[in-house]
């Protein structure tokens, strides 16, 4: 299971995300989480609420299914990558840091000890 990577538009703030109307103005494409932080405890996701719910899920699951594995995808992007490889459009990763995310995910993933390890 691998939660979502870094996106600091919606790690606080619920979605849904939309275009940046001002940035559209200036020719560009972003997009803004529209959704309401305080909205968070009447059950509106975020970012970080979904992984937590994932990482407990997997925790409690993994106890009886050895081939169930928990990734958090901040560890295939997360601060320093947004600072070096900024999301494209405040959403979408480039292609730099794609190949990156991937690179990373066969490191871990298929390391010995990983969960894909031959």
């Amino acid at each position: 299971m691998l939660s979502p990577i870094l996106c600091p538009i919606h790690e606080s703030t619920p979605g849904p995300g939309a275009f940046d109307v001002e940035a559209l103005a200036r020719g560009e494409m972003r997009f803004v989480a529209t959704g309401d932080p305080n909205e968070v405890n009447a059950g509106k996701l975020t970012l970080r609420v979904i992984r937590k719910e994932l990482a407990a899920i997997v925790a409690e699951r993994a106890a009886t299914d050895p081939n169930l594995h928990y990734l958090d995808g901040r560890e295939l992007y997360g601060k320093a990558d947004e600072a070096e490889l900024p999301l494209l459009d405040n959403l979408h990763p480039t292609t730099e840091a794609h190949r990156r995310i991937g690179e990373r995910f066969v490191k871990r993933a298929f390391a010995p000890g990983g969960p894909f390890a031959a």
